[in-house]
């Protein structure tokens, strides 16, 4: 109820809503707060990271697979102005023993690829 990302009960947090369309996968929407403004109007990195996580994570949860990050690559593509709206999208790709992998990427408004990320997590 408490995660940053999705909870419903954070005050500070962006109470992101997902849903799984296919099994392992997941997607959300989010309005970027100005409070995540990096160099001038520009979105920092590292709400786009955390936004690819969360994603990755939730299609982890989609697909039966109880997990936790271990680690995390992010592709800066192109910059996104905050208070604009980005998609995000993930899906599972493979699962090696207790290792679960994924790719996830952020679209524009205009379906532009942004950020892309690939993720590998530990089942718990």
């Amino acid at each position: 109820d408490f995660c940053f990302c999705c909870g419903s009960k954070n005050n500070k947090g962006l109470k992101l809503k997902f849903i799984c369309p296919v099994e392992g996968s997941a997607e959300t929407e989010c309005k970027i707060p100005d409070y995540f403004t990096g160099w001038k109007s520009v979105t920092h990195g590292g709400l786009l990271a955390m936004l690819l996580d969360e994603t990755m994570a939730h299609a982890c949860i989609s697909s039966g697979q109880s997990s936790v990050t271990v680690e995390l690559t992010v592709r800066y593509i192109k910059p996104v102005d905050v208070g604009e709206s980005v998609t995000v999208k993930a899906q599972v790709t493979g699962v090696k023993s207790r290792i679960v992998q994924t790719e996830g990427w952020v679209y524009n408004n205009d379906g532009e690829l942004i950020a892309k990320g690939k993720a590998r997590f530990f089942k718990a």
